[in-house]
């Protein structure tokens, strides 16, 4: 019935009552003779009424009162999100910690919704962050992901804040099962073990971290705005789920999201967790293109290729009749943010660079089965499927070529139809090596041809 603090604050006040019993007894009972007896009792039912009633009071306390109860923590609605998760009865946050003991001093760049955080995170340090894993808690976790935030270039006080809020839904997902031992065996430490109340995901951390009190003054300093409390709830509702993430939702909540990845392989890097490998398993791959799939025509939609407005900026150019030149790097960030997280972890999409990539050989062969890709121009074959173009005074290096039948995507044909006309020119540029290997090519086709023709 007790947990420890209480069980130890009843052996105190046993101990002060033997105290109090033991002083009385030795100065009046055993003490100097000719003690005025009236003054005797009075004083042993004064100072004994006096211990009796203190230990009695904190007995009752201890057992019956908590006192957290009466700390509003914003969980007091009785609701059932969209993941079936019911709050269906009065729930307080029992470890939330008073802001004097548990919240850290705003120093340095530190803003007061981390230093919420980080308070709030402070009673969890023995809380699990993974029940296969129970060693590493949801404190430490969150720390260690807080740390990597902190040295992203770019990363402000919301991506921080997102850094330690985006695991928050454990604490009400994971629950605590604790064996207390009786009064007799008070030195014991309580066994504790955890298990699943519910399924966690990202709308009860965005939840819990709509009643933190920093969180609601977000847009009222003149270093936030309200659409900083908006994106940062949306980010981490969807952290686990991107592809449900609304498509008109800030920009910044996207960004979030983004930096949230990149922070935690680079958490696991400084962990020692190898991330340079290339290896994606059978069933990675298979995920993979089942995703590129399902998103191929929303990132071809979304690529920068209008004709009229040619810059360096550019993802590449349409030139009409469903053909458009795209640099295969942006081809490829368009597809990472589509992705699940899985997926761009497993193939090293989250950070992409004007440069080859180790997921283009698969991107390429799932885009060619699908009827989108082509390896020749004009009478140019290329084995990968990539060229470089000079187009208008740009240059676009690793350029592929996507057709688009009219058949096959009617309306991804007609979006890029309505773009205006093209009246530039694409100029194929081949290296010395590549120009060769297409020249010897093309005479062993010759030769084929006049092979068959005198035979």
């Amino acid at each position: 019935m007790y947990d420890p603090k209480f069980r130890f604050t009843i052996i105190v006040a046993i101990l002060v009552t033997c105290y109090w019993v033991f002083d009385v007894a030795n100065n009046y009972l055993f003490g100097e003779k000719g003690l005025n007896f009236d003054h005797y009792i009075l004083g042993t039912i004064t100072v004994g009424g006096a211990v009796i009633g203190g230990f009695i009071f904190v007995w009752i306390c201890t057992k019956f009162i908590t006192f957290q109860q009466f700390r509003k923590t914003g969980f007091e609605a009785a609701f059932e999100d969209e993941s079936g998760t019911a709050f269906n009865f009065r729930l307080s946050l029992s470890k939330f910690l008073p802001e004097i003991i548990a919240r850290p001093p705003l120093e340095g760049d530190l803003s007061p919704l981390e230093a919420e955080l980080l308070g709030f995170l402070n009673g969890y340090n023995t809380w699990p962050y993974d029940l296969n894993n129970p060693e590493k808690s949801l404190r430490q976790h969150a720390l260690e992901q807080w740390w990597a935030m902190k040295h992203l270039d770019g990363a402000g006080p919301m991506h921080r804040a997102a850094a330690l809020a985006q695991d928050l839904g454990k604490v009400y997902a994971y629950q605590e099962k604790r064996k207390i031992y009786p009064l007799g065996q008070f030195w014991k430490r309580d066994d504790v073990s955890y298990q699943r109340r519910c399924s966690e995901h990202g709308g009860l951390s965005a939840f819990i971290l709509s009643t933190m009190t920093s969180f609601k003054k977000l847009g009222k300093d003149e270093h936030t705005n309200q659409r900083d409390r908006r994106a940062l709830l949306t980010a981490i509702r969807y952290c686990k789920d991107p592809t449900n993430m609304p498509a008109n939702c800030d920009p910044m909540a996207r960004e979030i999201y983004e930096y949230l990845n990149r922070a935690g392989l680079k958490a696991k890097a400084a962990s020692g967790v190898d991330l340079s490998a290339f290896n994606p398993t059978d069933e990675e791959k298979a995920a993979f293109t089942k995703e590129i799939k399902e998103f191929m025509q929303a990132a071809i939609r979304d690529l920068a290729v209008n004709p009229s407005d040619i810059s360096e900026r550019s993802d590449g150019v349409y030139i009409g009749n469903g053909v458009i030149l795209a640099r295969m790097s942006r081809l490829t960030a368009r597809f990472a943010a589509m992705l699940t997280p899985n997926s761009r972890t497993a193939f090293n999409l989250w950070e992409i660079h004007e440069g080859k990539h180790p997921s283009w050989p698969l991107l390429l062969e799932i885009l060619e089965k699908q009827k989108v890709l082509t390896k020749t121009w004009e009478d140019v074959t290329s084995d990968t499927g990539l060229f470089d173009f000079k187009i208008e005074s740009y240059s676009f290096p690793d350029t592929v070529i996507l057709m688009l039948d009219g058949g096959e995507f009617p309306n991804l044909r007609q979006d890029f139809d309505q773009l205006p006309k093209w009246h530039g020119m694409a100029e194929l540029q081949q290296s010395k090596d590549a120009l060769l290997a297409d020249l010897t090519r093309k005479s062993e086709s010759v030769d084929e041809q006049l092979a068959q023709r005198f035979s």
